[in-house]
């Protein structure tokens, strides 16, 4: 069947060859097309814009991690995550505080084991608080909070310490009693 078909064509292609459209064909497409769409520079602008951001943003990400690949932004976080300058040189006088109030009680402690016992758990417990801290202060970029807790605590440590001095009389050697003790 297709043998016949192809015969045919071939047999009449002069036929359709001479055939041309009917001009006023194209004119009835046309009237029947909507109209063309209008320039709209409102939506230029818009998509424009969305690609600028798109462009921005991927080139910021881009930068941010080179730099962390190369190091400078490690620095600069690392930098950051440092205490704030007048904390050290406050841990500084509270430990020298602390230390010079130990001591002070060195010799009381040598006769009491039950009270030196009792003040090494307190300010164990203390210095795990402490180490606690730490981690906050270093997680929250230095956080006011964190830092008033962290000089609280050596406060704390101290206050126990002048107590314990003060229930102490200078100079004797006798250990208070256990229902004096210290506990947190």
């Amino acid at each position: 069947m297709e043998e016949m078909f192809e015969k045919f064509v071939r047999e009449n292609r002069e036929g359709f060859d001479m055939r041309k459209p009917d001009p006023g064909l194209w004119e009835g497409i046309r009237s029947r097309m909507k109209g063309t769409v209008p320039f709209r520079w409102k939506t230029i602008l818009q998509r424009a814009a969305v690609v600028a951001l798109i462009f921005s943003a991927s080139y910021a990400v881009n930068e941010m991690v080179h730099r962390y690949h190369n190091g400078s932004l490690k620095n600069q976080v690392a930098s950051r995550a440092k205490f704030p300058r007048g904390l050290k040189e406050t841990e500084a006088y509270y430990t020298k505080v602390v230390n010079q109030k130990m001591k002070e009680l060195k010799p009381v402690m040598a006769n009491c084991p039950a009270l030196e016992e009792e003040l090494n758990y307190d300010m164990t417990e203390l210095d795990s608080v402490y180490t606690d801290l730490k981690k906050d202060l270093k997680e929250n970029m230095a956080d006011q909070e964190v830092i008033e807790a962290i000089i609280e605590n050596y406060r704390l440590k101290i206050n126990i310490l002048e107590d314990l001095l003060r229930d102490i009389k200078p100079g004797s050697e006798e250990c208070i009693s256990k229902s004096d003790g210290y506990a947190l």
